[in-house]
């Protein structure tokens, strides 16, 4: 299990799209040449671990 460092910016905490839906990273970690794993809370409540490739940062409104 990874921590993130407080003068760090990680992942954990962050919102990601599954599949256009937010999900929030509750932890992250990494094997040896595996990939990086993360276990996600999706909006129905439901925690899920799964690969972190195909999580998508959402897009970033513009304040036009």
């Amino acid at each position: 299990m990874r921590v993130p460092m407080p003068d760090r910016p990680g992942i954990v905490g962050r919102t990601y799209l599954e599949r256009g839906m937010p999900v929030v990273v509750l932890v992250q970690w990494k094997g040896a040449k595996a990939p990086r794993n993360v276990m996600i809370r999706r909006a129905d409540g439901s925690w899920v671990v799964r690969p972190f490739r195909g999580l998508r940062r959402p897009k970033e409104e513009s304040n036009a």
